[in-house]
């Protein structure tokens, strides 16, 4: 409905009810998730040991996000049915995969160094909460791989780049981006780190659309893991010990760009091979009738709309009690 509309029809009660929000549904989902993921800090403190930290790791996973992912595609069915491009990618896209990771990896090592989180983690973490530890062992390397590596990025990119986007780009896909990267980034109750997940955040939704593929992005999600997994360590005691690091930031700028060029090389070829009418009007392309739909004056009402019912606000408020609890801890 018209935003003018249904101001109209509502006023200023039905702005507080959330009925003038661009999609009420998917706060609900967000409001649980973040709830969950508060509650299991709790869990994690007084009853995860080194013993069964792997299995719990993975459970609480579970019951974080894809139990109520799904439970929220089921009662959303019709509206999500072909939105969530839960499709492999074509092997032609693996160019633009592979740069795309090398790309991620570089931007959030950077984008890291200047908000101080290299020195602040010297361990893989998943969202302050679940910390890796590594023996050295094959078996430790499975078990981290899975607990710490696939598993995140497929719940985090099936609720992220695969719901949330199809839930939001009804208003265009930019939009859609920007609200599942805001969101996403949110998820990890850090504020000093929020640029470094709004950028991985947008470079995930861009590789979703691009491939039309939300196990693309979860493609290029593993392969960050897996770095933060196994040479996230080794990066911050390097930034710990060494008293200059102009030499890596050079290098991270380096590869950054070089992959930057070879990603958007990649989105240009696959975007001419696909067609930019195809893309743009197809509705079977990206799952909605435009890069935009919504024009710029409207964004700032979209915005409004999106955070105005009251579970979006619980979500935003749950959001700043974990950040305050982070800084205080």
């Amino acid at each position: 409905m018209d935003n003018q509309k249904t101001t109209a029809k509502h006023g200023f009660k039905g702005f507080i009810r959330g009925e003038m929000a661009t999609n009420p549904y998917a706060a609900w989902l967000i409001l649980a998730v973040y709830t969950l993921l508060l509650l299991s800090r709790v869990v994690e403190t007084f009853f995860l040991t080194h013993e069964n930290r792997y299995l719990s790791t993975i459970l609480l996973q579970l019951l974080i996000f894809p139990i109520p992912a799904y439970l929220y595609i089921r009662l959303r069915s019709k509206a999500l049915t072909g939105k969530l491009a839960l499709r492999p990618p074509a092997l032609s896209h693996l160019f633009l995969i592979m740069s795309a990771i090398l790309m991620l990896i570089c931007g959030c090592t950077l984008l890291g160094l200047v908000c101080g989180m290299m020195n602040a983690q010297p361990s893989f973490t998943l969202y302050d909460t679940f910390s890796s530890v590594h023996d050295g062992t094959a078996s430790a390397s499975v078990r981290l791989i899975l607990a710490y590596g696939v598993l995140p990025a497929f719940c985090e990119e099936l609720l992220f780049r695969s719901i949330l986007c199809a839930e939001y780009e009804k208003q265009g896909i930019l939009y859609a981006s920007l609200m599942s990267s805001l969101f996403f980034a949110f998820l990890h109750f850090d504020l000093t780190a929020l640029p470094v997940y709004l950028f991985a955040g947008f470079l995930l939704a861009a590789v979703r659309y691009v491939t039309r593929s939300a196990v693309a992005s979860m493609i290029v999600h593993l392969g960050y893991n897996l770095f933060g997994i196994f040479l996230q360590a080794g990066l911050s005691g390097y930034c710990r010990n060494t008293g200059s690091i102009g030499l890596l930031v050079i290098l991270l700028i380096a590869f950054l760009l070089l992959s930057s060029a070879f990603f958007c090389g990649e989105v240009s070829r696959i975007l001419k091979k696909r067609g930019t009418r195809d893309l743009l009007d197809h509705p079977e392309a990206i799952s909605t009738p435009g890069l935009n739909t919504i024009p710029r004056r409207r964004w700032l009402f979209a915005f409004r709309d999106a955070f105005a019912c009251p579970q979006a606000i619980a979500a935003l408020m749950l959001w700043l009690f974990g950040v305050i609890v982070n800084f205080l801890h």
